[in-house]
């Protein structure tokens, strides 16, 4: 007892757990001073540097999440991108800046704080729209708004991505005007009827014929060859003369407007002449029949009625090719023979091969 009063006084018992609560608080806030880093080792070695994520794997959609500076203040960018990565749907991996070069599977993140009480984010995935959607984080702790906007953004990224690999609808063809449609059927493939009065004028022997005509055209890259024929006599009263013939023509057509037209073309007949009043014809007596044939140029000019039916005017000088000469019953020689001059009314219904749709 004696050698035991001459030590060191012991401490008291209330001093020692003054001094054990003291390392504890100590202790505690080092720990949460070193959350963003890595834990120390027992040994007390230096902390362990933080591991870059593993780089995106081949077809997966790399993520680059960047802050802005207001953002910044309100979460962490060390917590956020940690939620981030645990959050990602499959197929997607954080990358490690937010920069990077560009690709065709890159999703791009962006955190902005608009106003005081909300968060912002913007993602864009293949040079897509930019999707948006906010979150308000007023009187939410840093580590809650974190959460919440690592939830949110992955939610976006996913959507994104199954757009993405959604089939896209071809877009519908357009359909053509109505101008552009009567331009393209100019030059469609056409098939023509057409029919009206028809008169002549001959320098030589019955000076004027008169009757009807008909056609049948088909026209192919506006340029169109008939098949024609027409039954011409003279008036009442003068010499007689009948005058059937049948030809072939073909003109080319150039469009002034949607409804106006001019025609150019060439034609060729031959012709069944008969003169019921000669004494002779082509020097045989009795003869009342003959031929003959006849070239000459066209000009045209055609408005449309409405739809397919056109009415045209064509002016038809020529020559007769071959004269049909005759006596009269008084012995008068005459011939059919020298200028043609016709000029025919009609009206024509076209009918295109196919119609652009």
């Amino acid at each position: 007892m004696r050698a035991a009063r001459r030590g060191a006084p012991a401490p008291p018992l209330l001093a020692r757990v003054c001094l054990l609560s003291s390392a504890l608080l100590l202790a505690g806030a080092a720990a949460e001073a070193a959350e963003p880093y890595a834990a120390l080792a027992s040994s007390g070695r230096a902390p362990a540097p933080s591991v870059p994520p593993p780089p995106a794997a081949p077809g997966s959609v790399e993520v680059r999440v960047a802050l802005s500076r207001g953002a910044a203040e309100e979460v962490s960018s060390v917590r956020l991108r940690r939620l981030l990565e645990i959050e990602l749907p499959d197929g997607a991996a954080l990358a490690a800046e937010p920069v990077g070069p560009l690709d065709d599977r890159v999703a791009t993140v962006w955190i902005d704080r608009p106003t005081a009480a909300r968060l912002e984010i913007q993602v864009r995935l293949d040079g897509r729209a930019i999707v948006r959607r906010q979150i308000a984080v007023s009187g939410l702790t840093s580590d809650v708004a974190a959460r919440l906007v690592a939830i949110a953004a992955s939610e976006m990224i996913l959507a994104e991505m199954r757009r993405a690999r959604a089939p896209r609808r071809p877009p519908s063809p357009r359909r053509p005007t109505p101008d552009e449609i009567e331009l393209a059927s100019r030059d469609l493939d056409a098939l023509s009827v057409s029919a009206g009065p028809y008169a002549a004028v001959v320098s030589g022997g019955p000076r004027v014929l008169g009757g009807a005509g008909l056609s049948l055209g088909l026209r192919r890259l506006r340029l169109t060859e008939s098949l024609f024929a027409r039954l011409l006599a003279t008036p009442s009263g003068g010499e007689t003369l009948r005058w059937l013939e049948g030809g072939l023509s073909g003109d080319y057509r150039f469009w002034l407007a949607a409804s106006w037209r001019l025609s150019v073309g060439a034609s060729a007949a031959i012709a069944s002449v008969r003169l019921p009043a000669a004494a002779s014809v082509d020097g045989i007596p009795g003869a009342r029949d003959t031929w003959s044939a006849r070239a000459g140029v066209g000009l045209g000019v055609e408005t449309r009625l409405g739809g397919p039916l056109w009415l045209g005017l064509t002016l038809d000088p020529g020559v007769v090719l071959r004269p049909a000469p005759y006596e009269d019953a008084r012995g008068a020689a005459g011939a059919v023979e020298g200028a043609w001059l016709g000029v025919g009314l009609s009206l024509a219904a076209e009918r295109h091969s196919s119609a652009p749709r």
